[in-house]
């Protein structure tokens, strides 16, 4: 990605404008850009450092939607899962999913099968143009005996057998949300994070862009555009308010255990004590286990996790998976967004079920867009019908969406490994089996630029720490070539290094040393940079 410039921002004009740069934002960016428009985005943190980095890795297709009877959400999510394994195999996998089935209504084997045969019928073309290693099998009822091997643990009282499925893991999921940055990037649209969009310039009912501070240097400039797209999750209440907009926006904590506990290979589905569906997911050999949510409606900055809270979501999944035998202690990393809601069944808080694209026009305010986004699997196919709305406001033509089948950057299969190799012979570094392995599968095609930053620097050839993976060259990479900011942009959402639990102390103050270096920071801004990653390991209280 070209570096971070507000400047570019404050002197042009845009087509569009979009405020927030979590999935949504980034995927309608990118779309945009893609087809002609001239684009800003502003994004209040760090890419993707919102709600989009909450979630369980993996990409649905629909399988709930379609057993509560919403077909056409059900088709949607498998024609975007299929669009995100063509455009994304590199950090895709496809992973099986087990759930059993009992003598009851809902979840006995007859209506097992007829949904299975339904998805296969609507997902017939789900292989079509992606690789054949990305192939997903049709679902399948499998037997009581197997159930009962695969799923350790599983209430045997009523079990009939077992309804298997596959859809895909998001192997790295940060670096896909990356590779979108990275795609709108590459399209012409400019971004930048760390810009806080305060306030919206509004011309005789006609909004005209917004102003917007940079949280870095703490300048403030205006950002003009025809169109705007409050793209901000969380936040865009607060953005249609500024639009002169009123619209009811009521929002849930969603959580995501990350642990330490194995987990086999296979995804498994069961209910909560509240009837709940919750999901475990293997991820790096351990277990992901959500998705809870709050008892109330929330605020949009109101993202702490309470002692309860982590406390309430371990019960409910060691009576959803026996087997687990979870605590508190196996609890590294705690994944939470504030997103969507609804007012559910007796005035319960629940998540909001479909996305919404919102003309202001409708409201009396021309120039102004909202998306209210709910699944990242669906994010591109939206961002698509989002740029078909501007269009028309804009009164252009503007050429069909080909972001369902272009690779995006990073994303793409290739013999990633020859090439690392041989741009470590042409720099004279020696790189290990392990490094390379390492690095490919974060950086895959982009993996040569670090090999050659440690030829340079070869005082950023080695590990951050012994037994850490992430190389001191990774750092470097990610500062210069994907606008990473923040210690916690580098730790958490680019390198991997503490995407999973808090890294080692000496990796973390190594891994700081060298931002600050680079981003010229000194010791006092250092001190903050490292307590701010430390906060995000930080579980109830």
């Amino acid at each position: 990605m070209r570096s971070r410039d507000l400047s570019r921002l404050e002197l042009n004009e845009f087509d569009l404008l979009v405020v927030g740069g979590g999935i949504y934002g980034l995927a309608s960016a990118y779309d945009a850009a893609s087809r002609g428009l001239r684009v800003a985005l502003v994004e209040a943190g760090d890419f993707g450092s919102a709600a989009s980095f909450n979630h369980q890795k993996t990409v649905h297709g629909g399988l709930r939607s379609l057993g509560t009877g919403h077909l056409q959400r059900a088709r949607q999510s498998i024609h975007e899962r299929r669009a995100l394994g063509r455009i994304a195999p590199w950090l895709l996998r496809p992973l099986p999913f087990l759930l059993g089935t009992y003598r009851s209504v809902t979840k006995n084997r007859l209506a097992l099968r007829l949904a299975f045969r339904l998805d296969a019928w609507l997902g017939r073309h789900r292989n079509d143009g992606v690789e054949p290693e990305l192939h997903l099998p049709a679902p399948r009822l499998v037997s009581k005996a197997a159930t009962l091997k695969l799923f350790a643990g599983i209430r045997s009282h009523g079990l009939t057998g077992g309804a298997q499925w596959y859809d895909y893991q998001m192997v790295e999921s940060d670096r896909l949300t990356i590779a979108f940055a990275a795609a709108a990037d590459r399209a012409g649209a400019e971004l930048a994070n760390y810009a806080v969009a305060t306030e919206a310039t509004v011309e005789a009912g006609r909004v005209t862009g917004m102003r917007v501070r940079d949280a870095i240097g703490g300048t403030t400039i205006p950002v003009r555009a025809r169109v705007t797209l409050n793209a901000a999750g969380s936040r865009a209440g607060e953005i249609m308010a500024m639009f002169g907009v009123s619209h009811p926006y009521p929002l849930v904590k969603a959580m995501n255990l990350v642990t330490s506990r194995p987990a086999s290979d296979m995804a498994l589905a069961a209910p909560g004590a509240g009837g709940r569906m919750l999901t475990l997911v293997p991820w790096r050999g351990m277990a992901i286990v959500g998705v809870g949510q709050s008892t109330a409606f929330v605020q949009p900055g109101d993202t702490h996790v309470s002692a309860a809270e982590v406390s309430a979501l371990v019960n409910d999944a060691n009576y959803a998976f026996p087997a687990l035998h979870l605590t508190r202690s196996d609890v590294t990393l705690v994944h939470r967004g504030v997103v969507p809601g609804v007012v559910g069944r007796n005035s319960v808080p629940d998540l909001k079920p479909a996305h919404e694209i919102l003309d202001h026009r409708s409201d009396g305010v021309e120039g102004a867009v909202t998306v209210i986004g709910v699944k990242y699997t669906t994010a591109r196919g939206v961002a698509e019908a989002v740029t078909g709305v501007v269009a028309r406001r804009l009164g252009k033509t503007v050429p069909r969406s080909r972001t369902a089948t272009t690779t995006l950057p990073g994303a793409g299969i290739a013999d990633h490994e020859a090439l690392a190799i041989e741009a470590a012979r042409d720099a004279g570094t020696e790189l290990s089996p392990a490094s390379i392995r390492h690095l490919i599968a974060l950086y895959a095609e982009a993996t040569p630029e670090i090999v050659r930053l440690m030829k340079n620097r070869p005082d950023l050839a080695s590990p951050l720490a012994p037994g850490v993976p992430t190389l001191g060259a990774e750092v470097l990479h990610v500062i210069r070539s994907e606008m990473a900011l923040r210690l916690a942009d580098i730790v958490v959402r680019r390198t991997a290094l503490g995407s999973a639990k808090k890294p080692p102390q000496g990796a973390l103050d190594t891994c700081a040393r060298i931002a600050a270096a680079e981003l010229n920071w000194d010791s006092a801004r250092l001190a903050e940079e490292i307590a701010a990653v430390e906060r995000v390991y930080e579980i109830g209280d």
